[in-house]
């Protein structure tokens, strides 16, 4: 199948452009006759299509698609680890602004914004290409440029807004939110939306696409509050007829179901590509392919006796919410479950063996206080252990159409406090998961069950009538943890909704009576044992939101940039 993922295979001249404008003194300016230069370049409509390439070739990086998500995906409530994996004082919000993962992220983001910026420069001028073909290029560029800057805002809470690849000036003054949105995103969004696609054909799946762009938009008015162009936006999406849910929810999370009914926006990623080489998640964008476009997501979650690292694991709370989710009539775990996260009783195979024979090899699993370890975006499902050379090929999806339908349920929640509609939608992603929906609760109990409330430490859930209030908390402490675990929407919500602090703190009081109570092997549905690992202890105490709720700006950037 010829689809982007062969496509992204194409050597690419995006990183040696970068260098080809410096202004040195002569002694220093000798041409090399070889390189590619901006002269010689932007003449074909192969050029073009090199171009492009590399602008979605960034996509892949692993800040952006792949393991290093775990850094951000971490700092939620659903986030447990260990405190001697590099990842902990991601958990206790000890920061550095010289930290590899804060540089990394904003360097390849702005490596994905420059490669765009190259494209919308350069395409309007090429002769080569028709008035349409330059259209189309300009659509994807700008698409992927919003994502950029959307991933950049989202995750830094501002942005050096730069929409040119020819300035000399690099001191330039970082940009609130607000004002990258209204400059760069929404604009960009907006013409992408009037010019590109619906559909793809086969070879080109996965390039950008009209259901991509206004997704985006809405989420763009989704977390600035603009309830009902964010409710527009998702309607158009639900209204096109261009999506469903898969009707296996684990489907979404294998690589072999891609570019499915229910994706809107997925990475390709392709573990099969130079095989026995070091650092097999770099992208492939050198001439001498010393790279492979794998994804190293899978790695980071899978349990250390079974090839991976697992410096992300499910917290007890989370672990909890997830045995919760009831399917009607059956005490079996819901397929939210089951492709999430592996429990000591996790049902059918595990890396091709039973839990109960991975328990009893092995006493390291499910031991000292690691009661769950995440499985989406893990190959258990086929394999017997993680690649140790970092090998994946699940693609990322970011975005997909259940996510679509409780955005749109929370827009009219809190836009026009629709009760009707938004458990119309969100009863939508319960019934795909066969658990028990919200109308039924309602119908039989005459409301909806807490279910993000421990029943292990505070009793049976109690009913609370089916009001705004009590089916935001649902949306917001159930049905968004859920569908959505470990895609990196956990932090941007509890940072939007305001409630980190919190949420934090009901989570620490609920550790204090673990910790106290202590282990207990024996009890479902966590089996804690050989200690309680303490999730919340430090960090609802230190988190603080103006210095925590985003990542510092990078001290490389501060220090090369005058302006900051």
């Amino acid at each position: 199948m010829n689809t982007l993922k062969n496509i992204l295979k194409l050597k690419v001249v995006a990183l040696s452009l970068l260098f080809s404008s410096c202004n040195h003194d002569d002694f220093l300016n000798k041409r090399n006759p070889n390189a590619i230069t901006d002269e010689i370049f932007w003449q074909t409509e192969a050029d073009a299509e090199g171009a492009i390439t590399a602008a979605y070739g960034a996509l892949q990086f692993q800040s952006i698609s792949g393991g290093n998500l775990t850094y951000e995906m971490i700092r939620s409530d659903m986030g447990g680890t260990n405190d001697w994996v590099r990842h902990f004082p991601y958990t206790e919000f000890s920061i550095s602004d010289n930290d590899t993962p804060v540089f990394n992220k904003w360097a390849e983001c702005y490596n994905g914004i420059f490669r765009c910026n190259q494209v919308i420069d350069n395409i309007p001028t090429m002769e080569a290409l028709t008035d349409e073909r330059k259209t189309e290029l300009l659509s994807e560029a700008r698409f992927l440029r919003a994502f950029f800057y959307f991933e950049l805002v989202n995750t830094y809470g501002q942005a050096v807004i730069r929409t040119s690849s020819t300035t000399q000036n690099h001191n330039i003054p970082l940009s609130p939110m607000e004002e990258v949105n209204n400059q760069v995103i929404i604009p960009d969004l907006e013409y992408a939306i009037e010019n590109l696609p619906l559909t793809r054909e086969e070879a080109s799946l996965g390039k950008a696409t009209w259901g991509m762009a206004n997704t985006l938009l809405g989420k763009v008015y989704l977390y600035n509050k603009d309830w009902a162009k964010a409710a527009e936006e998702f309607k158009e999406v639900m209204d096109s007829g261009l999506y469903s849910l898969l009707p296996n929810y684990g489907d979404n999370f294998r690589h072999d179901y891609i570019y499915t009914s229910e994706s809107i926006m997925e990475v390709p990623f392709d573990g099969s590509v130079n095989e026995g080489a070091a650092n097999t998640s770099y992208v492939d964008d050198t001439d001498d392919s010393s790279g492979a476009e794998s994804n190293a997501l899978a790695r980071w979650y899978g349990p250390y006796s079974l090839g991976g690292w697992q410096v992300l694991m499910g917290t007890y709370w989370a672990h909890e919410l997830f045995a919760a989710d009831s399917v009607s009539g059956s005490t079996a775990h819901s397929p939210r479950y089951t492709a999430t996260l592996a429990g000591r009783d996790a049902e059918g195979l595990y890396y091709n063996q039973t839990a109960e024979k991975l328990k009893a090899d092995v006493p390291r699993r499910w031991n000292f206080g690691e009661s769950s370890y995440v499985k989406k975006y893990a190959n258990w499902y086929h394999l017997d252990i993680e690649d140790p050379e970092w090998r994946s090929s699940i693609h990322y999806k970011h975005m997909r159409l259940s996510d679509v339908y409780l955005m749109y349920a929370e827009a009219m929640l809190e836009g026009e406090g629709n009760l009707t509609v938004a458990i119309e939608y969100i009863d939508k992603v319960r019934e795909r998961a066969g658990v028990v929906t919200l109308s039924d609760y309602i119908a039989n109990d005459g409301g909806i069950p807490q279910l993000h409330v421990s029943r292990e430490l505070h009793g049976n859930y109690q009913i609370v009538p089916a009001s705004v209030e009590n089916v935001r908390t649902h949306l917001r402490m159930v049905e968004r943890p859920l569908e959505l675990a470990y895609e990196n929407t956990r932090w941007r919500d509890l940072i939007r909704w305001g409630i980190v602090k919190e949420v934090f703190t009901s989570h620490h009081n609920d550790e204090v009576i673990r910790l106290e109570a202590g282990e207990n092997p024996t009890q479902g549905p966590l089996y804690i044992e050989g200690r309680v690992r303490p999730d919340f202890v430090n960090n609802y105490n230190f988190y603080d939101s103006e210095r925590h709720d985003y990542f510092p700006i990078p001290s490389a950037e501060v220090q090369s940039n005058e302006a900051l």
